[in-house]
């Protein structure tokens, strides 16, 4: 009898060895894809005869223009570099014939730079100006910097922001109706508020209501399987690996993605739209599959799955109790 045990414990413990070694493996597999993905598709190279990339970069320089004129106290002698890289790929973009709207928002930020008291009188300055009026184009959109008042600043603040934040739940189960393409638009506008990486927005939003693309979709996706039949309509959020330029960014396509999505779903919250977050935490196989079956661009990193719709009259939530406030808190202090 014991020698029966032991052989099963032993059975056991060999099991378990077997499965950590496959978590690893797999774990190993996943990383290797995704930092194959980086190289591909990331804007390291910076191919400034790639559009896209070109864009980025473009966004990446006049930022850092933006944030100088936003400084109640800047530093003068500041974004000199960035006015020159800017205005080589105007200039690239001007041969190519590819003027777009980050040309446009380039030139302007360079017109306002130029323009700052401490600017105006330089002879670069001047030079600068003399290069600019080649470029027979202007943006409809006001960019650089503006006022923000106090009183601008509150309009944002609600009187009871628990009455929204803890009425937000994941729903599982819809109306038997659709969510409108303005709808959806004006959710994403709302969302496209939210901060990214030097503000090079890198997002891209797929939205289907179509029903062979949706089963499509969430085949591969495993927290659907009760419910996402009679989803009204889905969303991918993605990134751009094109947008993000160096190795320290390498996770970055992630927390922009992530920060998109929670925006997202708020947005959808506030204009009385439910939503439920699916998650896409997925083998290299099954992001492969779902590729070929419904088309994202290869650069466009899947983030998650968002399923929306209207919620019924009376509906049933996972309660799904948050965490001891004292388990996710405490004061950052100094290393002795």
């Amino acid at each position: 009898m014991n020698s029966l045990w032991e052989s099963i414990k032993d059975y056991i413990r060999n099991i378990n060895f077997i499965r950590h070694i496959y978590k690893i493996l797999t774990g190993w597999l996943g990383f290797m894809y995704d930092y194959k993905r980086f190289l591909v598709y990331g804007g390291w190279p910076k191919n400034i005869n790639d559009i896209e990339r070109r864009n980025y970069q473009q966004v990446y320089c006049y930022h850092r223009l933006e944030k100088s004129l936003s400084f109640k106290n800047r530093n003068p002698n500041s974004g000199w570099r960035d006015v020159h890289e800017l205005l080589n790929l105007l200039n690239i973009a001007k041969q190519s014939g590819s003027i777009g709207y980050h040309d446009k928002a380039s030139k302007q930020i360079l017109e306002k730079f130029i323009a700052l008291p401490e600017n105006i009188n330089l002879e670069q300055s001047q030079q600068l100006k003399a290069e600019l009026k080649k470029f027979d184009f202007n943006s409809n959109d006001n960019h650089g910097a503006m006022e923000y008042s106090l009183s601008d600043f509150n309009r944002g603040k609600l009187e009871q922001p628990e009455d929204f934040f803890l009425t937000r739940y994941s729903l599982r189960e819809f109306q038997d109706k659709g969510v409108s393409d303005e709808m959806i638009h004006r959710a994403i506008k709302l969302a496209m508020k939210t901060p990214s990486v030097c503000n090079r927005q890198a997002w891209h939003i797929y939205h289907t209501r179509d029903k062979e693309v949706k089963n499509s979709v969430l085949r591969y996706q495993n927290g659907n399987r009760s419910f996402g039949e009679n989803i009204p309509n889905l969303l991918i959020v993605t990134t751009d690996l094109k947008g993000f330029f160096s190795a320290p960014e390498r996770y970055q396509h992630w927390i922009d993605g992530g920060l998109l999505s929670m925006s997202i779903m708020y947005a959808f919250h506030a204009l009385g739209i439910a939503t439920c977050a699916l998650n896409w935490s997925q083998s290299p196989k099954n992001d492969k599959l779902l590729r070929s079956l419904v088309k994202i661009k290869p650069n466009h990193t899947i983030i998650m799955i968002l399923a929306i719709g209207y919620p019924d009259k009376t509906n049933k939530v996972c309660v799904s109790a948050r965490r001891p406030f004292e388990e996710i808190y405490s004061t950052l202090e100094k290393r002795e």
